[in-house]
C-alpha cells in the first residue's frame, strides 16, 4: 500500500503542475537527450546498475558573443541491496549576460511490475541561482525602467519529479524535470519576476539486432511548454557491438542533426553531435555543437537479483541477465 500511495502521489504531483500552469525556467533545447536521461527526468537515476557520470556541453552559435551555452554534469548510482538510488545534477547556462546555475538532488524508486518490466519514480529537490549583468546589455534607452537593475546571486528553490516505465527492448517516461519556486521571501522584487514557463517531457526508446554485430536505437522526446511552441525530437542511432555508433536526429520543423559516438572502454564513453537549423527563417544560421563522456564504474556496485530482468519461464534456470542500460537502447 505504501508503494501504491507514493505512485499516486507522484502521479498528483505531475498532474498539478500541469493544470495549474506552473511558471519556471524553461530547460534548455538538448540533442543528446537519449545519452543523458538523468538530465531530463529523476528517475533515470540509478538505471545504469553502475557508479554512473556524465559530463556534457552544448556550444550554440559559436562565434556570436553571448550565445547560449549550457555545461551539464551528473552523478548516480543504485544503493547496494536496494531498488532505489541516489544522484546529483549540475547545470549552468549562459545566454549574454545572464548566468542561471542549478544544483539538484535526485531520488528514485523502482518497483518490479512483472518478470521483464520496471516502472521506476524519481523525485527531485535543487536550489537555482541566477545573476543577470545589466550592464554587459547594449542599452539603447538609459531610461527604461525594466533595465534599471540586475540579478546578483539570487537563490531559489526547486524541484522536480518523473516516472518510467522499461523493459528489455523499450522504455517510456514522463516528467517535469524542474520547477522552480519564483516567489520567496528572500527574493529581490527583480528576481521574483524572473520566470518562464515549464517544461513537461515524454520520452521514448526502442531498440531492435539488425545483425549479431548490429543494433538500431529509435527515440523520440515530446517537450509541452505551456502557451510556447512546443518541440518534438526523433532519432536514430545504428551501434556497432565494437562501441562505435552513428545516426541522425531531427527537432520537427527547426533543426537537424548529426551524431557520432564510441565507446573507448567498457568504463568510457564519448559521444558528439552537431544541429543545423532548417526552418525556413532561422533566429540564427549557425549550428550548434554538443559533446558529452560517460563514465560507469561497477567495482563497488554489488550485483542485485531486483534490478534484473528475470526469465520468461518461472521454472527454467535463472538466466544471469542484468538490466540493460537505457543509454542503449
Amino acid at each position: 500500500m505504501k508503494k501504491a500511495r507514493c505512485f499516486i502521489l507522484l502521479i498528483l504531483l505531475l498532474w498539478q503542475g500541469h493544470s495549474a500552469g506552473l511558471l519556471s525556467q524553461q530547460n534548455a533545447l538538448i540533442t543528446q537527450y537519449m545519452d543523458n536521461p538523468l538530465l531530463l527526468n529523476p528517475a533515470f537515476a540509478g538505471n545504469r546498475n553502475s557508479m554512473a557520470v556524465d559530463v556534457y556541453s552544448r556550444q550554440q552559435w559559436i562565434g556570436i558573443d553571448g550565445a547560449p551555452a549550457s555545461y551539464y554534469a551528473g552523478f548516480h548510482a543504485p544503493l547496494n541491496h536496494s531498488t532505489a538510488s541516489l544522484g546529483t545534477t549540475i547545470l549552468s547556462e549562459h545566454t549574454g549576460p545572464l548566468v542561471y546555475n542549478k544544483l539538484s538532488f535526485d531520488y528514485a524508486y523502482m518497483l518490479r511490475t512483472s518478470r521483464r518490466s520496471f516502472l521506476s519514480l524519481g523525485l527531485r529537490i535543487g536550489a537555482d541561482h541566477l545573476n543577470l549583468n545589466v550592464n554587459r546589455l547594449s542599452v539603447i534607452d538609459f531610461n527604461d525602467p525594466e533595465l534599471s537593475s540586475g540579478i546578483e546571486n539570487e537563490f531559489r528553490p526547486s524541484f522536480g519529479a518523473g516516472l518510467v516505465f522499461f523493459k528489455p527492448s523499450y522504455y517510456l517516461s514522463i516528467s517535469l524535470p524542474h520547477y522552480s519556486l519564483a516567489s520567496v521571501p528572500w527574493a529581490s522584487e527583480t528576481a521574483s519576476e524572473f520566470n518562464t514557463r515549464y517544461n513537461l517531457l515524454f520520452t521514448g526508446g526502442y531498440h531492435f539486432n539488425i545483425t549479431r554485430d548490429l543494433n538500431i536505437k529509435l527515440s523520440g522526446l515530446h517537450r509541452m511548454v505551456p502557451d510556447e511552441i512546443s518541440t518534438t525530437d526523433i532519432s536514430l542511432i545504428v551501434r556497432h557491438s565494437e562501441g562505435f555508433e552513428a545516426g541522425v536526429t531531427h527537432r520537427l520543423q527547426q533543426a537537424f542533426g548529426l551524431l557520432l559516438g564510441m565507446q573507448i572502454t567498457e568504463e568510457i564513453g564519448v559521444m558528439y553531435s552537431y544541429e543545423i537549423p532548417t526552418s525556413m527563417d532561422p533566429i540564427v544560421k549557425r549550428g550548434c555543437h554538443e559533446i558529452s563522456i560517460s563514465f560507469d564504474f561497477t567495482r563497488n556496485i554489488i550485483p542485485n537479483r531486483n534490478r534484473r530482468f528475470l526469465h520468461r519461464k518461472k521454472k527454467e534456470k535463472e538466466q544471469d541477465e542484468e538490466m540493460n542500460s537505457i543509454r542503449y537502447f
